[in-house]
């Protein structure tokens, strides 16, 4: 039997759904129990839990063999940095002592020590502390996500331009949320002696201009970019509802994003969804 986190999300569900195609037991965990009748109706067992909720995590992991694993996102309300490792050592203690066979840990391109860098720095001391449990790992290191372009595709559709804080040339690895999920739940399956660190990207690299022309072809309207300059990137993120505190961390972020300030994957294993498929499958409504 397999659990997985953050079923509910894009990867986490694609990777559900991809282990119940293939005939496997599945366990989902998620905190919204009016999402959980849904993949009981998939034909998934279902623990509704909060994820800092240590013992109630442990004992789920106690009843299967192995487990994909993921930190949700904080609210950018709240301080991240401080809230994302509360859950990361949450996690990370419910894992300790329960026999599991092996674990696929969702990661990122980027990540990297340090304390206030957004989930950069989180989810390094999270592979590194899952790294210290001596269980089998396959850590899964996607790139830019393309579902971070679609949630303001409304203020597209109204304003006909897109914001972003990237250059608009600039070209960087974007990867659809499913193809992560097809990898992670292949490792899942492959033998405990399969581990490692496995970057996935899409197809192709895209720029910001790239974005909207794909973006206004699926929307039959012209889309201009409008990028900001890094003095505006702080007033962004208040303005969006980020603390100060998360404001400071997501900028930082996404200056090292920006500058490419980390190792980039020589080898990455490449997605087959392009950037206009995937936002056609998202305004047609499908489930991915």
């Amino acid at each position: 039997m397999y659990v997985v986190m953050g079923a509910t999300g894009h990867v986490g569900g694609s990777v559900a759904r991809a282990l119940l195609a293939a005939g496997e037991a599945v366990t989902v965990v998620t905190r919204n129990a009016a999402k959980a009748e849904a993949w009981r109706q998939k034909g998934a067992e279902v623990a509704v839990l909060d994820v800092q909720d240590t013992p109630a995590l442990a004992a789920v992991f106690q009843k299967v063999r192995r487990a994909f694993v993921l930190n949700p996102p904080a609210s950018p309300a709240l301080n991240t940095d401080v809230e994302e490792r509360r859950t990361v050592q949450a996690i990370l203690k419910a894992l300790q002592g329960n026999g599991l066979e092996k674990i696929v840990l969702q990661s990122t391109y980027g990540a990297q020590p340090g304390a206030h860098c957004g989930d950069l720095g989180v989810l390094y001391e999270f592979e590194e502390g899952a790294r210290q449990l001596g269980i089998p790992l396959c850590v899964v290191r996607a790139a830019y996500y393309m579902s971070n372009w679609t949630f303001g595709v409304d203020a597209v559709r109204a304003s006909g331009v897109l914001e972003t804080f990237l250059p608009a040339s600039q070209k960087v690895p974007m990867v659809a949320p499913q193809d992560v999920g097809a990898v992670a739940a292949q490792l899942l399956r492959a033998p405990a002696s399969e581990t490692g660190v496995y970057a996935v990207e899409g197809p192709e690299q895209y720029s910001p201009e790239d974005v909207a022309e794909v973006l206004g072809a699926v929307l039959n309207q012209p889309v201009r970019v409008a990028s900001l300059p890094k003095a505006e990137w702080l007033a962004a993120y208040r303005r969006n509802g980020f603390s100060e505190n998360a404001a400071q961390s997501y900028a930082h972020m996404t200056e090292i994003f920006v500058t490419q300030a980390y190792d980039v994957p020589a080898s990455p294993l490449k997605g087959t969804t392009d950037l206009k498929t995937y936002f056609q499958q998202v305004l047609a409504g499908e489930n991915i």
